[in-house]
C-alpha cells in the first residue's frame, strides 16, 4: 500500500484519546437479562442507526462539511463533490448507510449519579470491569467463523469539546489530502477522506442539546465498522459480523465478545435488584451500592 491509502488505515488520532491512566470502566444497566448476557462474556453492540438520538453519527458529518467549506486546502470543484455526498442530511443519511456502525458504550465514571438514574434506574446494575483485560479481550467472529480482535475493534474515550473535534478534524484533513500515491488525485480522495471522518467522528459528540446533557455520561466508547454487502459484493457478508435482531427492543447488534474474568464486581441499586442477581450469578462478587 502507498502513503494515502496508509494515512487512510491511519487511526492513531483515535488511539491518542485512550490513556492508560483508564483503570476501571462501568456499564450501567436496568436489565437483568442484559446483566446476566454481559456476564456470561458477551456483549450486543447496537447498530448506531437504531440510537435513540437519530442525529448519533451525522451531525459530526454535517460539521466536516462545514469544516471542508472554509478549508483553502479544496478547489470548488472538491468541495462540490463534499456537497454532493454529504451536503445535507438526506445526503449525510444515504451517505453513513453505506456502512454498518455497532456500538458499545461504557462509562468511565464508576459511580455516575447521573448514569444511576438515567440508565440503571432504581432496580438496576453497574457493572465495573477492569479495563485493560476487558478492551484487550475483545474481539467478535465473523459469519464464516473468523476471530477478529486488535485493529478490528476500536475504543476510546468520547471527546465532547468542538474546538478539539474541528482541530483533529483538520488535521485529518491536511494529512491526507498530503499524502502521495499512485492513482490517487485530489478528487478521488474525497470519498476516502470522509468515510475515514466519519469513523472518527464516531467518537465525537455534542456536549449538550436542548433535551440532553451527553458530556454528563463520561462516555468510553467500543466501536466495529464495516461495509455493508451489495449485489456487487456479496462476499462481504461472509467477512464482517453475523447481524442479529432484538425482537425485544427493535434493534439491530452485533456480538461482541470478552474474558469475562475482566468482570471485577456487579453493584446493586436495591436490595430487589441484589436478590435477582444473586440466584442467577454466582461467581462474580456482588455487592450493595453505598449512597454518596
Amino acid at each position: 500500500m502507498g502513503k494515502f491509502i496508509n494515512r487512510y488505515n491511519n487511526y492513531n488520532c483515535i488511539k491518542r484519546n485512550d490513556t492508560e491512566d483508564i483503570i476501571k470502566l462501568s456499564h450501567y444497566t436496568s436489565n437483568i437479562d442484559a446483566l446476566v448476557n454481559i456476564c456470561s462474556g458477551e456483549f450486543w453492540a447496537t447498530d448506531i442507526q437504531d440510537f435513540g438520538d437519530k442525529n448519533e453519527g451525522k451531525l459530526i458529518l454535517h460539521r466536516i462539511n462545514e469544516i471542508v467549506t472554509n478549508l483553502n486546502q479544496f478547489t470548488e470543484e472538491q468541495r462540490g463533490k463534499v456537497q454532493t455526498l454529504i451536503g445535507s442530511f438526506d445526503a449525510i443519511k444515504k451517505f453513513i448507510n453505506d456502512h454498518r456502525t455497532s456500538v458499545l458504550s461504557m462509562c468511565l465514571n464508576i459511580n455516575s449519579e447521573y448514569m444511576w438514574k438515567n440508565y440503571a434506574r432504581e432496580n438496576g446494575y453497574n457493572i465495573i470491569f477492569d479495563k485493560k483485560l476487558f478492551v484487550d479481550t475483545l474481539h467478535f467472529y465473523t459469519a464464516k467463523g473468523e476471530k477478529k480482535e486488535g485493529n478490528y475493534i476500536k475504543h476510546a474515550k468520547i471527546i465532547y469539546s468542538v474546538d478539539e473535534q474541528v482541530r483533529i478534524i483538520k488535521k485529518e484533513i491536511t494529512d491526507m489530502l498530503s499524502a502521495n500515491e499512485f492513482g490517487f488525485d485530489a478528487n478521488s480522495k474525497i470519498e476516502y477522506i470522509l468515510n475515514h471522518l466519519m469513523y472518527v467522528g464516531n467518537f465525537y459528540k455534542r456536549e449538550s442539546d436542548l433535551d440532553n446533557s451527553y458530556i454528563d455520561e463520561q462516555e468510553y466508547r467500543i466501536l466495529i465498522n464495516t461495509d455493508l454487502p451489495t449485489k456487487k459484493y456479496p462476499r462481504i457478508a461472509e467477512l464482517i459480523p453475523e447481524y442479529y435482531y432484538n425482537d425485544k427492543n427493535g434493534k439491530h447488534y452485533n456480538i461482541l465478545n470478552f474474558d469475562r474474568k475482566s468482570i471485577k464486581e456487579i453493584i446493586c441499586n436495591s436490595e430487589e435488584a441484589r436478590k435477582a442477581v444473586v440466584k442467577k450469578i454466582t461467581d462474580i462478587p456482588i455487592r450493595m451500592r453505598k449512597e454518596n
